[in-house]
């Protein structure tokens, strides 16, 4: 009586067992699908955009120019004026909170100077 269980526990189990497989496939059979493809490009509004791209190019890049200009301006002027404070301090006062604020702008706007400059 024992073994026509075990034949039955273990057909049930290769049955279920391969149904869950079954399943799991079919589960990545839909998650692997082709990308639907990009719409067909205008040319006539390609050339439009290439026209019109130089002239923003040309605008982003002034701007960018501006913007590094600015930065390098305020850093020389942090930079003189972290000068004359050393010049002027005692030399127990180096190491002031004032000093190290302004230090710190200092590094901000030199990494700031760094990412325009890479941009």
């Amino acid at each position: 009586m024992r073994e026509p269980r075990r034949q039955f526990l273990r057909g049930a189990g290769a049955v279920i067992s391969s149904a869950i497989c079954g399943m799991s496939l079919c589960a990545q059979a839909r998650q692997r699908h082709m990308p639907t493809p990009p719409p067909a490009a205008d040319p006539t509004q390609n050339q439009h955009d290439i026209s019109s791209g130089k002239v923003s190019q040309r605008a982003v890049m002034q701007q960018h120019e501006k913007e590094f200009r600015e930065a390098l301006a305020g850093l020389t002027e942090q930079v003189s004026r972290l000068n004359l404070e050393m010049q002027q301090a005692h030399p127990s006062d180096i190491f002031s909170v004032k000093i190290y604020k302004q230090t710190s702008e200092i590094e901000h706007l030199a990494k700031q100077l760094k990412t325009l400059a890479k941009g």
